[in-house]
């Protein structure tokens, strides 16, 4: 074989070489899940969707199922309103009843199953005040809290995560605002405090449940 034709296929290769390089650099395309906001790569979706001639990716079955019931609400959503909280309460995660703090169901120390549903623990200590009086967390874990940053309520067995402040503990829908909270605790209050006037303010006659 001539040396010129050895050297033009030499060249042709590394050109290939090249551009194999540059598409294995090309970032992975990232997609947003319309329901909790969190933003992954395409590939680590968990659930997709197609919706009026679209796919929408999610970051796991549960927030699919949520948008399938009422697509147009998580749509509005993402085009208007702003992204809080970027957490999928109980994917991962599980609260422990008998003291508040979330813990990764594949790290909890123990666990106990209790008419069908497995609850996690931080610890044993925990896990046997909670055998003691079932009833009585569950029920606790039911009750209702308001986010002191989004002003969003949910329950406190599905809070995000916690923080205790001069005595009281506050519950938040994600971990983000929690760390927004840490860093200007009063400001919150008072934003808190102030949602709380305006509903008493609409309706005088309605009970709010709250932190």
């Amino acid at each position: 074989m001539k040396p010129s034709k050895i050297l033009t296929l030499l060249i042709g290769f590394v050109f290939v070489l090249v551009l194999t390089g540059i598409a294995q650099q090309k970032p992975e395309e990232t997609v947003t899940c319309p329901v909790s906001g969190e933003v992954m790569k395409k590939s680590e979706a968990k659930a997709s969707y197609d919706y009026k001639e679209k796919t929408y990716y999610f970051c796991c079955e549960s927030c699919k199922e949520k948008f399938m019931k009422d697509p147009e609400k998580y749509l509005q959503k993402t085009t208007g309103e702003e992204k809080t909280s970027g957490c999928c309460p109980g994917k991962e995660t599980a609260t422990d009843l008998a003291c508040g703090i979330k813990v990764k169901k594949s790290e909890a120390k123990v666990s106990y199953e209790y008419k069908g549903k497995t609850y996690y623990f931080c610890s044993e200590e925990c896990k046997e005040k909670f055998v003691k009086d079932p009833e009585k967390y569950i029920k606790e874990s039911e009750e209702q809290v308001t986010c002191p940053v989004t002003g969003e309520i949910v329950k406190k067995s599905e809070a995000g995560a916690s923080y205790e402040y001069k005595g009281k503990t506050y519950y938040f829908c994600c971990e983000n605002c929690k760390e927004k909270f840490i860093k200007d605790p009063e400001k919150y209050i008072q934003k808190k405090d102030e949602m709380k006037a305006e509903k008493k303010a609409g309706c005088p006659m309605k009970g709010n449940k709250d932190n």
